[in-house]
């Protein structure tokens, strides 16, 4: 039995012109005997792709899955930056030129792509100077001291230890500080304190000790993290940075040393305004960080909004933090809730009234034809065309996405060209078409019917009842899943059904695994997830209680020995 979609579906060009490049990464099914990918065998393309669901295997002893060495993901040097200095300009300033990460399962923070390429290292460097010099200006520079400077090199210490601390996100070994307090000397001499200080910033923030996260007991057998690791995981978790000073404190007196004490430092990090970065996990998860740049042919869609992307990732940020951080944060307000955000450029685009000026209104998709997150516009047009919806990307992103099923790279022998198809057909009537051909039917028989109920949204978001002159048909139909095939109506039924999905549920704890474990789920991990997913489950599935489960696991709380 095929465990993987029909390769088709990621290159088609004659097909559908489908391009999902590097987010779809195989494999994904793990045999839970051998810890090994699940080999492919290619039968009949229509048979489903259905991967096993997590089981429980948990044992006695803690049984950790590894714990690479990761570097900070994009997203994270700059909250860390901002977090340090307080100033969120000069932190998107100084990582806006950085080289894209590598994507990953979906995801840009994998610990084996995240490596530091020679282009990356004067990156890094230009950055921390150009941070350094501003940080350490006249005007800042008081920040950054707990004393005046007629201290001198005491208070260059006193500056180095905090500064230290908080970059290093753990107590800085003495040696260290030493050779930091030499370096502040050498920048004064000849020179002033200032000067000393812009050394110092300069040469921390391209520290391996600042630029990895580090977890530096390198024991044999598995053991429970160190105090100091777990406020940088649950830091990292939460708010895509550091721990701050509360959370350092309650590591260095002996309050962060059992699950419970991080459960509480868990809930409070979650309910701090910074909890709002975990929007980063939801628009790596469905695809809004790659609105931008969005092309669309001006001759098909005239007079879009030049900031029309921007403004449709900030409706997708608005919502996430209203249903998962705000609101009831279930599993079912995330899928499905009418609810959207728009502020008065945003509304004239989708030819609402009443709504003007910057600020962000809350509103809701009247039409009874929308909602959640997948119908986010953001999340929605992210794969569209040009001139065009692409059905065959929507509905390979539910498989993805929102079931977690996979599709491989396409076998040598599929033809990739059928040819020119009448313009007067919608995007149904032609995959319709193709569906008669054998080369495709199997694919898109797959695919079609679970992006087709979204056509009531065009490429930029907007509702509509026609295309080209045509009806729009929302009509599908949910095939090859383990609880809700059957035939829907619209895109908002079939989120609906999607919503009450163990399948879809079970997806979201392993997307969630992912991003915050930064890998691949591996077979050791097995307990975790079913332990996350069970506390998912006994939270009436809960977004908010999902991520604090994350914590309790022995994946979060352990760490695995080191294999000589």
């Amino acid at each position: 039995m095929v465990r993987t979609l029909c390769a088709a579906v990621f290159v088609l060009v004659g097909c559908e012109g489908a391009i999902m490049g590097p987010r779809v990464e195989g494999p994904v099914g793990v045999d839970p005997t051998t810890g090994q990918p699940t080999p492919v065998t290619p039968v009949t393309p229509m048979d489903p792709p259905v991967d096993p669901p997590i089981v429980t295997a948990c044992a006695p002893s803690p049984a950790p899955g590894s714990a690479p060495m990761r570097r900070l993901s994009h997203e994270e040097y700059e909250h860390a930056i901002e977090d340090l200095f307080g100033d969120a300009a000069l932190a998107r300033q100084v990582s806006a030129g950085f080289i894209t990460d590598s994507t990953s399962l979906g995801f840009r923070n994998a610990a084996r792509f995240l490596d530091v390429k020679p282009v990356m290292m004067q990156k890094y460097q230009d950055a921390a100077e150009a941070v350094a010099a501003q940080v350490t200006s006249t005007a800042n520079l008081p920040r950054l001291l707990p004393c005046p400077t007629s201290g001198g090199e005491a208070c260059a210490r006193q500056a180095i230890e905090r500064l230290l601390l908080r970059a290093y996100r753990r107590p800085a070994p003495v040696a260290d500080v030493d050779r930091y307090v030499a370096v502040w000397r050498a920048g004064s001499m000849g020179a002033d304190f200032r000067t000393g200080m812009e050394w110092v910033v300069g040469a921390v923030l391209q520290a391996p000790k600042f630029l990895y996260r580090l977890e530096v007991d390198g024991s044999m057998t598995a053991r429970a993290l160190g105090a100091y690791e777990l406020a940088s995981r649950l830091s990292f978790l939460f708010w895509q940075a550091g721990p701050d000073d509360a959370l350092l404190e309650a590591a260095r007196t002996g309050r962060l040393s059992t699950a419970a004490d991080v459960e509480r430092e868990a809930r409070r990090l979650l309910a701090d305004r910074k909890a709002e970065r975990v929007f980063n996990f939801f628009e790596q998860w469905m695809d809004v960080d790659e609105l931008d740049p969005l092309r669309r042919d001006a001759m098909v869609f005239p007079g879009l909004p030049a900031t029309l992307a921007t403004l449709l990732r900030e409706e997708t940020r608005q919502f996430v933090k209203a249903s998962v951080l705000d609101g009831d944060g279930t599993f079912e307000t995330l899928m499905t809730s009418p609810v959207t955000f728009v502020n008065g450029d945003l509304a004239r685009h989708y030819g609402l009234s009443g709504i003007t000026g910057t600020t962000w209104q809350r509103t809701t998709f009247t039409s009874g034809l929308r909602g959640g997150l997948f119908m986010n516009s953001g999340a929605l047009v992210s794969h569209d065309k040009q001139s065009r919806t692409s059905i065959v990307n929507r509905g390979m992103r539910v498989r993805t996405q929102l079931l977690c099923q996979t599709v491989p790279a396409p076998p040598d022998d599929v033809p990739l060209n059928l040819g020119a198809i009448n313009g007067e057909f919608s995007q149904a009537d032609r995959l319709a078409q193709h569906r008669t051909n054998p080369s495709c039917s199997g694919c898109h028989t797959l695919l079609d019917p679970l992006g087709e109920p979204f056509e009531n949204v065009d490429a930029v978001g907007r509702e509509r009842t026609m295309e080209n002159g045509r009806p729009i048909r929302t009509s599908g139909e949910i095939h090859a899943s383990r609880d809700i095939d059957g035939a829907v109506s619209s895109g908002i039924d079939l989120m609906r059904k999607l919503s009450t999905s163990n399948e879809a549920r079970e997806c979201m704890v392993t997307q969630l695994f992912r991003f915050s474990h930064g890998r691949q789920e591996e077979t050791t991990d097995l307990c975790s997830r079913q332990r996350a997913l069970e506390r998912f489950k006994n939270s009436a599935w809960n977004v908010r209680e999902l991520l604090v489960a994350l914590t309790q696991t022995d994946d979060f709380l352990f760490k695995p020995g080191v294999t000589p």
